[in-house]
């Protein structure tokens, strides 16, 4: 299936017209061992089977990666992840940050089956991964959840809690896979509190500190109804 996407360069009127030939998400992707086991743990308790190799990489169908601003859902129990996004077309990279949506009643049974059943959210503003590759550590990643008109805080940390894009491009090359035409989503951060939660908004943000700049996304999830019959 053809997907196309319209990204824009912030700061700039330049676009980029992207079509995406694959997705790949990774997981159990963080720098600290100790909080990924923790992660792997909390997850375990959910019934979500502990992976096999760390990290993992998930592909998911193309047509899944999008920036809209809603979509619909089956039940109460999907929840967002911020992550960074990167992206390759004509052999240049850029980044943005994103949202590894998932199904997590369906995550107990199958993680992959999980990842597919919704969207990949990005955002539409990108930047030149090299205009940041020098203080990369440095950015910012920051998502809060919105529930009943409350909005709390959930995940915060920065780009260097998380493997580097060349670690993760080492991982492409050994698997043969052509980074062109690809997006990458990171693999997500810790939660604020202790545990995964669940809202009907997320507000997902990527900030430069060095030099001042932020790209934000936000989205609404919709339910459907029962099944009618």
């Amino acid at each position: 299936m053809e997907n196309k996407l319209i990204l824009s360069i912030q700061g700039s009127e330049e676009k980029v017209e992207f079509y995406v030939e694959n997705i790949f998400n990774a997981g159990y992707a963080g720098v600290d061992q100790e909080k990924v086991q923790e992660h792997i743990d909390e997850l375990s308790k959910l019934g979500v089977a502990t992976p096999t190799t760390i990290p993992t990489l998930y592909p998911v169908s193309n047509e899944l990666a999008t920036y809209a601003d809603s979509f619909q859902v089956q039940h109460h129990e999907t929840s967002g992840e911020i992550e960074y996004v990167l992206i390759w077309s004509n052999n240049e990279m850029y980044v943005t940050v994103g949202s590894d949506h998932t199904d997590r009643k369906l995550e107990t049974f199958s993680v992959p089956m999980s990842k597919q059943a919704c969207p990949n959210i990005l955002a539409q503003e990108v930047w030149k991964f090299e205009d940041i590759a020098d203080h990369w550590n440095q950015i910012e990643l920051t998502c809060w959840i919105k529930s009943n008109g409350k909005e709390e805080l959930y995940q915060k940390g920065t780009c260097g809690d998380l493997m580097s894009p060349k670690s993760l491009i080492e991982n492409f090359k050994q698997m043969n896979i052509d980074q062109n035409g690809n997006i990458f989503y990171s693999g997500t951060i810790g939660t604020v509190g202790s545990s995964l939660a669940y809202g009907d908004e997320y507000v997902i943000e990527m900030k430069d500190p060095v030099l001042g700049r932020v790209i934000t996304h936000q989205y609404r999830l919709e339910y459907l109804l029962e099944e009618i019959g």
